[in-house]
């Protein structure tokens, strides 16, 4: 499954730490706009916290690029979802 590659790239990122935290990470299926490109949107959860993460990536990104956009800093609000 697409999840078990991301979050074994996420592992695999040992330059932070963060990333030994991430309890889950979930990937859509690609879902089509009536516009525009297509996308998968990201959920995932760290161990210490109960709120869970999102964030959309193009559908036609691969494993890798899914695990180096959850761990990378989006600047502006964190969207996060309460209660896991």
């Amino acid at each position: 499954m697409v999840e078990d590659t991301v979050l074994e790239h996420l592992r695999a990122l040992h330059g932070n730490a963060q990333t030994l935290t991430i309890r889950s990470c979930t990937v859509s299926p690609p879902m089509q706009h009536p516009w525009g490109r297509s996308y998968r949107l990201v959920e995932w959860t760290f161990r210490h916290d109960v709120e869970s993460c999102r964030r959309v990536v193009p559908a036609e990104s691969t494993p890798r690029q899914i695990a180096e956009a959850v761990m990378s800093h989006v600047p502006g609000r964190r969207f996060c979802q309460p209660g896991g």
